[in-house]
């Protein structure tokens, strides 16, 4: 069962700065939030509900909850307006109680797609909550000054041709002038 969403205003205006995949969002929850997870400005966080019953079939044992998230790093450093830096997350779930639920998270991010995961974690309608932390965009300074990359050559050696070459390694078959 879906639950209904809205997208915000923000997420919005992220989501149409890009023209491919935003991202994918998977969940063994029998009812979940159709969409995107809802940023919640006041917490800073990317909020999602999921929810099912409690316990397996066989009335005792726990059932254990997997959440998956794969976003655009792209999208996500627009929602929190990051820099180009590393992005880093915690993941967290809160039962219906507000108790913390404990969970395996892993989060990283690697060729432009950032990765939230939570499992074992027991259901009823749990949500889980992800904060990402990065570097802000710095605000622009009018007295900043923009200095030159500093470009450092070197000489390559390949029998008696002599090649000046922008960069720290000689192309295949030259060594480095000493």
């Amino acid at each position: 069962m879906k639950l209904k969403f809205e997208v915000s205003n923000e997420i919005k205006q992220c989501l149409n700065q890009i023209d491919s995949l935003a991202g994918i969002v998977t969940t063994n929850a029998a009812e979940y939030l159709d969409g995107p997870p809802i940023y919640d400005k006041n917490s800073g966080t990317l909020d999602y509900k999921v929810a099912a019953t409690h316990f397996e079939p066989d009335g005792k044992t726990a059932f254990k909850g997997t959440y998956d998230l794969v976003m655009s790093s792209k999208v996500a450093r627009c929602i929190y307006n990051f820099s180009n830096a590393p992005i880093s997350a915690v993941v967290s779930i809160t039962s219906e109680d507000g108790s913390s639920n404990v969970a395996t998270t892993v989060v990283k991010e690697d060729s432009g797609w950032l990765s939230l995961s939570a499992y074992n974690f027991t259901y009823s309608s749990p949500v889980i909550r992800i904060k990402l932390t990065g570097s802000p965009i710095p605000a622009m300074n009018s007295k900043a000054t923009v200095s030159k990359p500093v470009v450092k050559k070197i000489t390559c050696i390949k029998g008696k041709k002599i090649l000046m070459v922008s960069g720290t390694k000689c192309p295949t078959g030259y060594v480095k002038r000493k």
